[in-house]
């Protein structure tokens, strides 16, 4: 029962209710106020984790729950928003395009799940692509252009390719200005080599 009631469970709660008003509400054609949740949902997504750390409330229940959240406000809500919107048109290839990012996303929240060093993202994260195509959607950006992003978007989540993380980038930072520091404030050893005689 503990899990359930976190602040970081409910804040997790939150990004999933989000995710939910948002394909309510892109099924009644209000894509601006659906895209608006999902950005809802990804600062919610952004600070369940520092408050599950800052509690020591970290625990599989909340991870698991913040992957099924996560597949809800940022795979199926964008892909209905994309396909309700700007891709409505493009028939087949829309219908492909939204699939391929819902399913992308879906593998891309699997992997993470099973990844031990959590200093970078493998793939490129679910929830700024998610904020990307939204964003697009309801920019007015021509349909091709939303195509080719969905589509390039959904091809980085499956990628291989390391994403830092922003606390990595810190450690990172840190460590390198340790290192800096250090050899700053080292003593200079002067040069012992013997002199030759005038």
């Amino acid at each position: 029962m503990k899990d359930f009631v976190s602040p970081a469970s409910i804040v997790t709660s939150g990004n999933l209710v989000a995710g939910f008003l948002a394909l309510v509400l892109a099924a009644q054609g209000e894509l601006v106020w659906a895209a608006a949740l999902v950005g809802v949902a990804a600062a919610c997504d952004s600070v369940d984790g520092i408050i599950a750390r800052r509690q020591r409330c970290e625990s599989v229940f909340g991870s698991r729950l913040d992957s099924l959240a996560d597949l809800v406000s940022f795979g199926a809500a964008p892909a209905f928003i994309l396909y309700s919107g700007p891709l409505d048109g493009i028939a087949v290839a829309g219908m492909g395009a939204c699939l391929a990012f819902v399913l992308s996303g879906a593998w891309r929240l699997a992997r993470f799940s099973l990844l031990e060093n959590r200093d970078h993202f493998v793939g490129f994260p679910i929830p700024p692509a998610a904020v990307i195509v939204v964003a697009l959607a309801v920019s007015g950006t021509p349909p091709a252009l939303v195509w080719l992003a969905t589509a390039v978007l959904s091809a980085l989540m499956v990628s291989t390719l390391p994403v830092p993380t922003f606390g990595g980038l810190v450690r990172d930072l840190l460590r390198r200005g340790s290192a800096d520091l250090e050899m700053a404030s080292a003593p200079d050893v002067p040069d012992q080599a013997p002199r030759p005689s005038p």
